[in-house]
């Protein structure tokens, strides 16, 4: 038996109460749990008077035919059918206090009223129906909803329960125009002034394959495997224009994700991750230099040294709005083979989105980043001759502003299968320049769970 949501603004009202009305034929043990949550509560004064009701009036009851509900709470008691439980509203910061009925025979005769019982100080709160043996935790973040995963563009946002399997595909584009230094735009001509070359604009493109495996509720391993292209204009003093061009594997990251809190629709895990020095930090092309040129810094595939990714995630939920945040940084651990490092990188995240369906959410998030500038370099390139050479010139931060759109299959052959879209545009940007800026970014996802 699945689970049945009702909001409470939809129930019957009876003198301005909220009344829910139990049907003629009752095949199932149910349990009616609230946001008001009446836990751990001594219920004996609300339960004796029904009691002693009942025994006035054994006789009203044999015309029901065997037929009775039995609220099943502190103690058992039979429910005057003419009239309603009336438990007064408890809150608590604990799980909600079920009140179940059960069927205990079935006669022929019908009653003439059917049971009502009503539910107290419930306005914009939701009532859940589930079958006693279905296993739902009330006020336990979920994610078969489509805002149960983070906007596309975060990594590492959700854990999976226990033997469950994840695979994932993204694709980024990320486009750079113009030179910034600090938080002022630079021309061309400005940047010339300094050198004899300057990067005018730059593209990347990623395709990421992903895949996520649960062995216990607590612990989701993570792989991802990147394919990058990056292209990137550039304009001499003499306004000779070229473009060099390199693609090839990225770095390979593997990442623990170790949930720490699961409790009233929160949640909090550990990112715990390493990147692995797989892309490649000899891309070469030619240039009007010369044929077979090494090329730049951020013309690089990777990083060429082992990374700690260490971090954070925090997600919540409630009716319809989600929210999380998450911090990870990136620790590089020694000099490539090339004689440098690049820079330490600080990324922080926070989002929220709103569930409009059951297979249709949107969001907004604001992502920061804070990046160093190369330890060390590589000899053979000339830091004189064109910015991005120069291993100084590579820090900065930024700070975006993300729109998400989130669409979930809740049913069917692709059930728990999402696609996922979210464009990012700049609000901040300071770079240790000249520098080429990003522009704005875009990506999408495919996630398929089994």
């Amino acid at each position: 038996m699945c689970p049945i949501s009702v909001n409470a603004q939809t129930l019957p009202r009876i003198n301005q109460k909220l009344f829910l009305p139990i049907p003629d034929t009752i095949s199932q043990t149910w349990e009616i749990q609230s946001e008001t949550k009446p836990a751990n509560v001594d219920f004996s004064r609300e339960i004796d008077p029904i009691i002693d009701l009942i025994d006035r009036q054994q006789a009203h009851y044999d015309r029901w035919d065997k037929r009775s509900l039995t609220p099943q709470h502190e103690r058992e008691a039979q429910v005057n059918p003419l009239s309603g439980l009336d438990l007064p509203e408890k809150t608590s910061a604990d799980l909600s206090h079920p009140i179940s009925f059960d069927e205990i025979s079935t006669g022929q005769s019908t009653p003439e009223v059917l049971t009502p019982l009503p539910i107290f100080n419930l306005d914009d709160q939701n009532v859940q129906f589930a079958d006693s043996n279905n296993q739902i935790e009330p006020f336990q973040w979920t994610s078969g909803r489509p805002d149960g995963h983070a906007p596309i563009g975060v990594m590492g946002d959700h854990t999976h329960s226990a033997g469950e399997w994840m695979f994932s595909y993204r694709y980024r584009f990320m486009d750079m125009d113009g030179n910034r230094e600090g938080t002022d735009n630079l021309s061309d001509a400005e940047v010339l002034q300094q050198f004899p070359v300057t990067p005018v604009r730059m593209t990347m493109q990623m395709h990421a394959l992903g895949v996520m495996y649960a062995p216990t509720n607590d612990l989701t391993l993570m792989a991802m495997v990147p394919y990058v292209f990056k292209e990137m204009d550039h304009v001499t003093r003499r306004g000779v224009r070229f473009t060099t061009n390199s693609e090839g594997f990225g770095d390979i990251k593997l990442t623990a994700l170790y949930k720490v809190l699961d409790q009233s629709q929160q949640r909090l895990h550990l990112n715990i991750g390493m990147s692995f020095p797989t892309g490649s930090i000899e891309e070469r092309d030619n240039t009007p230099a010369g044929d077979d040129q090494i090329l730049p810094y951020p013309m690089q595939i990777g990083s060429g040294t082992f990374d700690l990714l260490p971090g954070i995630t925090y997600l919540g939920q409630s009716n319809n709005w989600s929210w999380g945040s998450q911090a990870i940084a990136t620790l590089r651990l020694g000099e490539n083979s090339n004689d440098y490092r690049l820079g330490n990188q600080l990324m922080l995240t926070g989002w929220t989105a709103y569930k409009w369906t059951d297979w249709l959410s949107t969001s907004i998030r604001l992502n920061g980043q804070t990046w160093g500038n190369i330890d060390g370099s590589d000899s053979r390139l000339n830091p004189m001759m064109i910015p991005t050479a120069d291993p100084d010139r590579r820090g900065g931060t930024q700070l975006n502003l993300g729109f998400g759109v989130n669409l979930y299959a809740p049913s069917g052959n692709l059930q728990g299968s999402r696609l996922a879209i979210e464009f990012e545009l700049p609000l901040y940007r300071s770079l240790d320049g000249p520098q080429l800026e990003t522009d704005w970014r875009l990506t999408a996802g495919l996630q398929a769970v089994f």
